[in-house]
């Protein structure tokens, strides 16, 4: 009854998503064994494993023969869509974590340990998943280990990025049939300026290289008890992005957030790459994917420069 399913994700937008296109044809009696679908009915997409595990979140009815497509995403969105007010005093991110998550009902899996004290975090009104990733933003200001949020098992993980790395190759002689690359300047940020509690100015980071040549793009951090703050201003710095956009026979293990090796001789691109979002199509009997890449891990980083 699925004519196509498409399955996918951002490193910044969190949530998973599953579009899944019904065939319609109400007047059509041999097509009576239609599923009944109604806006918060849940999904389970399996392939060996559960994939995905999401509401759908509205439905459409039609009388025209053809398709109509149900819009679901995973349940992280109840992390997205749910707010809070907290004023935390010397917790870890992760007992942050598994505060705002027992709050909301959200079950809990793998927790990333990262030792490190807050010793004040203030959310008025934040969105649930933006003071989870604040509160590990923080540790990654101090360690500079990015971290990530994840649906597993119907669970919440947050994650170390950077140990993902699946060992796929993606290559033209095998699997890539189609590849681009771009890069972009609009994110570069190669001085950054430190100032205290009071507005002073106490400090500064530069990358003179990327000033020469792209010119001045200037951020601020304010200077937060706890953190390094030249280590914190450093991990703000942002270079040049480039992304590799490609096209390849599906493999689920290619998801946002994770890598993949790519050798592709039409674009001269080789080595391994980031996986910023991710795209499959599932039709015919077909798996393929189209994955946007970037030759630099990233991570979904709240609360920075303010």
């Amino acid at each position: 009854m699925a004519e196509s399913i498409e399955w996918g994700g951002d490193i910044t937008s969190a949530a998973r998503t599953a579009d899944v296109s019904i065939i319609n044809a109400p007047y059509d009696p041999n097509m009576n064994r239609m599923p009944e679908i109604a806006s918060g009915d849940y999904i389970s997409m399996e392939d060996g494993n559960e994939l995905f595990y999401g509401q759908f979140r509205g439905i459409e009815r039609s009388s025209e023969t053809g398709t109509i497509t149900y819009n679901a995403s995973d349940i992280m969105i109840h992390l997205l869509n749910s707010r809070g007010k907290y004023n935390f005093k010397n917790l870890s991110p992760e007992e942050i974590t598994l505060m705002v998550c027992r709050d909301i009902g959200m079950e809990t899996g793998q927790i990333a340990s990262t030792g490190i004290i807050i010793p004040s975090m203030l959310c008025d009104s934040d969105s649930y998943y933006d003071i989870i990733m604040k509160a590990y933003t923080k540790a990654f200001m101090v360690n500079g280990i990015k971290y990530m949020c994840a649906i597993k098992n119907r669970k919440l993980d947050v994650i170390e990025k950077g140990k993902q790395a699946y060992g796929i190759t993606l290559s033209d002689k095998v699997n890539l049939y189609n590849a681009s690359i771009s890069e972009s300047t609009e994110a570069v940020i190669n001085q950054v300026k430190i100032y205290d509690g009071q507005g002073n100015q106490i400090g500064e980071v530069r990358d003179e290289l990327s000033i020469a040549k792209y010119g001045m793009f200037q951020e601020n951090y304010t200077a937060e008890s706890g953190i390094d703050p030249n280590t914190a201003a450093r991990n703000l710095i942002k270079e040049p992005e480039q992304t590799l956009s490609i096209e390849a026979i599906g493999n689920i293990n290619c998801t946002a957030g994770n890598a993949v090796t790519v050798k592709d001789a039409a674009t001269q691109m080789q080595g391994l790459y980031w996986i910023k979002s991710d795209r499959h199509t599932w039709q015919g009997g077909v798996h393929t994917m189209q994955l946007d890449l970037i030759f630099k891990d990233m991570m979904d980083a709240k609360g920075m420069g303010e």
